[in-house]
């Protein structure tokens, strides 16, 4: 039986169609159609209809999205507004008519890079996507940690430092969580060409603004030399919590391999004297990582922190 592993992201949902030995098969993209919560339901039915037509038979379904689900069963997510106060497990369960896994996004994309991945010898790991929005996860020794609540990873919603927002002159952001000055409000992808806008770059999207960096672009240095500032300070209090072996990087920004080149200084201009940056580096299954890590816990066939409320 083949596993199919969702990614339900801000921008598009993703399905991977694996083997049983976790080998890609297939995969395809649509948009997230945010405005509706029918037409995501409706999306992801087609898609895992879809998927069975290719596999010749009904495959095990492993979903991560950027939400949690509270006491009362209801989804909580300020990338997809639409799936809010909605009881989105129990009605996808019904749709596809099968046992399906959730978990947060982030939390599948860390799962599969701790496993097989690029922090499978890593002990202890913290994944963080760079993308719509920001998010991390810990993995310590291959199981992915949830915490009381299940919000354990909800890293985004660290608010900035007030040493960054007076050194750079931010405003106080609102964030979809509800709070003020969230990390995510400027250090996601949104949050980089907002920060673009800030110090009056003109580029119209983040690929434009990488482009005119890789050129040696003045402005565009001055803006990435503002962003990893505030990423290796975000990175060095995240050091100082957690003290991973390794921090993994996931999400459309982690393409950028000045990221690479220049956090750890970053990150150990902001921690005391004797300690070090842990290892920085990109995912080894690229932007298939959460997928692969969906379908890793829909072949698990068991109940997810996500399905126990």
């Amino acid at each position: 039986m083949n596993m199919y592993g969702l990614d339900v992201g801000g921008t598009k949902i993703e399905l991977g169609i694996f083997t049983d030995e976790c080998a890609p098969l297939h995969a395809w993209r649509v948009p997230t159609p945010l405005h509706s919560y029918q037409k995501v339901l409706d999306t992801i039915g087609r898609m895992v209809e879809q998927a069975d037509e290719k596999s010749q038979g009904k495959g095990s379904v492993g979903i991560g999205l950027p939400a949690f689900i509270d006491a009362q069963g209801l989804a909580v997510s300020s990338n997809i507004p639409c799936i809010n106060a909605q009881p989105l497990v129990r009605d996808l369960h019904n749709i596809l008519g099968r046992p399906v896994s959730f978990e947060s996004d982030v939390k599948a994309f860390v799962l599969s890079e701790s496993r097989g991945g690029a922090a499978t010898k890593a002990k202890s790991v913290l994944g963080i996507v760079l993308g719509t929005g920001l998010s991390g996860a810990q993995c310590i020794e291959g199981q992915l940690h949830h915490g009381r609540q299940k919000i354990a990873g909800e890293y985004g919603h660290i608010p900035l430092p007030a040493l960054l927002q007076q050194r750079y002159d931010f405003p106080l952001r609102e964030c979809g969580c509800g709070n003020l000055s969230c990390i995510e409000k400027y250090l996601s992808g949104p949050g980089l060409l907002w920060m673009c806008q800030h110090f009056r770059g003109n580029y119209s999207s983040v690929p434009a603004f990488v482009e005119s960096f890789l050129r040696n672009d003045e402005k565009a240095k001055e803006i990435f030399a503002a962003y990893i500032d505030c990423l290796g300070c975000y990175f060095a209090q995240l050091t100082l919590m957690f003290d991973p072996d390794l921090i993994v990087l996931g999400g459309g920004l982690s393409n950028i391999e000045a990221l690479y080149q220049q956090l750890p200084g970053a990150i150990e201009q902001y921690l005391f004297e004797g300690a070090t940056s842990p290892a920085i580096v990109p995912p080894a299954f690229g932007d298939t990582s959460g997928v692969r890590g969906a379908a890793l816990m829909g072949r698990q066939r068991s109940p997810t922190p996500l399905e126990q409320d």
